[in-house]
């Protein structure tokens, strides 16, 4: 049995692009990228696992939603994409809104920018 800390994450080699493609297409995705700067979270024996949102994620995404409505720091359709990406992968899904990374580079934030560029673009479109 893996633990999460010792799973690997997904990578771009590993993913039905295709079928991605779909899914950003009828949610209205404009860009999704993998966000190949997020690992697991460290064993921590202090940390109750099962409360930790992060130590099961297998994937996470940057992606762009277009102009739509925040709610809870999320665009319309986000967790309809998620939703979509779990099924089809079978694995939990992690996508940060590409325009709260470029706020935080705005505010100054330490890592936003390198995070940004160094994104790995599996659908481009919309």
């Amino acid at each position: 049995m893996t633990t999460p800390e010792s799973k690997p994450l997904l990578t771009r080699d590993d993913l039905p692009l295709d079928a991605i493609a779909e899914i950003c297409r009828r949610w209205g995705v404009h860009e999704l990228a993998v966000d190949p700067s997020e690992t697991r979270p460290p064993p921590d024996p202090d940390y109750v696992m099962e409360k930790n949102p992060f130590a099961e994620v297998d994937l996470y995404l940057i992606g762009d939603f277009g102009p739509g409505k925040r709610s809870w720091g999320f665009k319309k359709h986000h967790f309809d994409v998620v939703d979509d990406l779990y099924s089809l992968l079978g694995c939990h899904v992690w996508i940060m809104d590409k325009d709260m990374l470029e706020m935080n580079i705005e505010d100054g934030a330490d890592g936003a920018r390198e995070r940004l560029d160094g994104r790995d673009v599996i659908y481009a479109g919309g």
